[in-house]
């Protein structure tokens, strides 16, 4: 196991954090299902690293009910309908019996720092629900806090914003998409309203968090050879959600 890795898992369970290792996809899915009670609801936050797991799909075939807005409109209602639908999809997944979502970034000492547009993923974390499953790659360890919010200031929240304009999402024009760096900006459009740090446990939530030895969804360090970044960037771009 790599040391920063090992580290890492470390700094969780002094957290009282259940921190699990995952070599590969199929052992991190292992490990889900493991987790996820036969019966339970799991709802889904939005994140680009649980589809890259394909775990999605093997919980439907073990026959477990997902609760998932983040996918296409299948049934091709229109748009004010299938809106409708997704919040109420989205208000229901916050009060199920497991949540399943991924993370912006990991400290070393043990700590999940995040941001979201709505709370929806973040307060889903750590209250609504007797179990969360958090997804993490190995891409998203970082030494401290300092380097979580400056990886999600410089690299994720600017690069999300510009994929999703550029595959035809809600066009966005805050500062962040315009220069590709991120400002203290005041625009309706911002999509970083809401930051959360974890340093420890929830009260009322069993908080389990699976490293994976692969590199998923979004996050790099600039320092890194750029055919990593590239590969990211495209597993990022062939897989991520598309909002209407």
């Amino acid at each position: 196991m790599d040391t920063q890795i090992e580290k890492t898992l470390s700094s969780l369970h002094s957290r009282h954090i259940h921190g699990v290792f995952a070599e590969d996809l199929e052992q991190a899915n292992q490990e889900i299902l493991a987790l996820v009670p036969s019966g339970a609801t799991v709802g889904i936050g939005d994140s680009t690293g649980v589809r890259q797991l394909g775990i999605l799909k093997a919980l439907k075939d073990r026959g477990t009910k997902i609760l998932n807005a983040f996918v296409a409109n299948e049934e091709g209602l229109d748009l004010e309908d299938f809106r409708q639908w997704r919040t109420g999809v989205i208000q229901n997944a916050t009060m199920c019996d497991v949540f399943l979502t991924g993370t912006n970034a990991l400290t070393e000492d043990g700590r999940l720092v995040n941001v979201d547009a709505s709370g929806n993923r973040v307060a889903g974390m750590f209250w609504g629900h007797p179990l969360s499953i958090i997804v993490v790659g190995r891409n998203k360890i970082v030494r401290n806090l300092d380097e979580a919010f400056r990886r999600i200031r410089t690299v994720i929240a600017p690069t999300h914003f510009h994929i999703r304009n550029e595959l035809g999402g809600k066009k966005r024009e805050t500062p962040c998409v315009v220069t590709g760096k991120c400002s203290d900006c005041r625009s309706e459009e911002r999509g970083c309203n809401i930051f959360s740090i974890i340093e420890g446990k929830p009260s009322r939530a069993d908080l389990n968090v699976i490293i994976v030895n692969r590199d998923l969804g979004l996050g790099w360090d600039p320092s890194w050879p750029q055919e990593r970044i590239a590969k990211i960037l495209n597993g990022y771009k062939s897989i991520v959600y598309i909002p209407v």
